[in-house]
């Protein structure tokens, strides 16, 4: 009779699981006694032995370290230190290691390498160095001494970097852009403040002009206007004005002086010019300032 696959094949005894190793053999009246690997030592799979594997180790002389330590169901698995990459491996162990390429000068790293694939190196386009012999260092730019405010002294090329010299000496009077930009805006606010100065004058005067011709007292007229004031009938004559027709008989008094007049029309002009009163009564003018007795 055939044995199950977890059964010894001779006596049909029960396999011990993995980690675990054979401690007695089965028999007619009892099954397999097992029990776990000790430390150090291990069995992957299911067993009939008594015997457990060693742990592997990972060595340093040959460029490996631990990736996964060992335990009683599996061995140590090994990696290649910085600096090397795995040529050989098997079940996710390396069993060997070989050093990356180095990329010289002139050359610098197009892929960096990982556990499994070697560096990568390229020539260092134009405008671009390396000067260094590793596996990490890329190509880098030429330093720009212009943009530095510096003079080039020397191009770079693909192993050295550019040489800067001494500043460039710029010109001292020259402003910076926020200066001239801050004297520009004081100016503004400057012909602002002067404009509206000038405006508040100019409504100041307005306003003076105004209470003066609100507060304007017409002159005072003497007496004799005020009382007889001019009559619509004497005007200044024309060529197509008639004279004055009134007719007057009586004594015409001029510079204290009677004169007899006759009953006739006399015209505008006909009285001497020295005569200060007119012809009717009512139209003799009052006394003026002059003639008023001193008080």
């Amino acid at each position: 009779m055939p044995c199950d696959s977890d059964k010894f094949d001779h006596t049909c005894c029960k396999k011990c699981p993995k980690g675990s190793r054979v401690l007695s053999n089965c028999n007619q009246t009892s099954e397999t006694k097992c029990e776990p690997c000790p430390k150090g030592y291990y069995l992957d799979d299911d067993y009939y032995s008594e015997k457990c594997f060693q742990c592997g180790s990972c060595s340093l002389n040959n460029h490996m370290e631990i990736s996964e330590p060992c335990t009683n169901e599996s061995n140590t698995k090994c990696k290649c230190i910085e600096g090397f990459y795995c040529t050989t491996a098997l079940q996710g162990n390396c069993e060997s290691c070989k050093q990356v390429r180095l990329c010289p000068p002139g050359q610098g790293v197009s892929v960096h390498h990982n556990s499994t694939h070697d560096t990568v190196c390229k020539q260092c386009p134009t405008g671009t160095f390396n000067n260094k012999t590793d596996h990490l260092t890329t190509c880098q730019n030429h330093t720009r001494c212009l943009d530095l405010g510096r003079y080039l002294l020397s191009e770079g090329t693909a192993e050295t970097d550019a040489k800067c010299g001494d500043f460039i000496p710029r010109c001292h009077w020259m402003i910076p852009a926020s200066l001239w930009a801050g004297l520009i805006l004081t100016l503004i606010l400057v012909f602002i403040g002067v404009m509206c100065l000038r405006c508040k004058k100019r409504k100041r005067k307005a306003v003076i002009t105004m209470g003066s011709s609100q507060n304007f007292v017409p002159p005072a007229l003497p007496p004799d206007v005020i009382k007889y004031p001019r009559s619509p009938e004497i005007q200044t004559p024309t060529n197509n004005s008639k004279l004055c027709t009134e007719e007057y008989d009586g004594p015409l008094e001029c510079d204290g002086v009677e004169h007899s007049v006759f009953s006739e029309k006399f015209g505008a002009f006909s009285v001497p010019e020295t005569c200060l009163s007119f012809i009717s009564e009512h139209y003799r003018s009052e006394p003026q300032e002059d003639d008023w007795p001193a008080l």
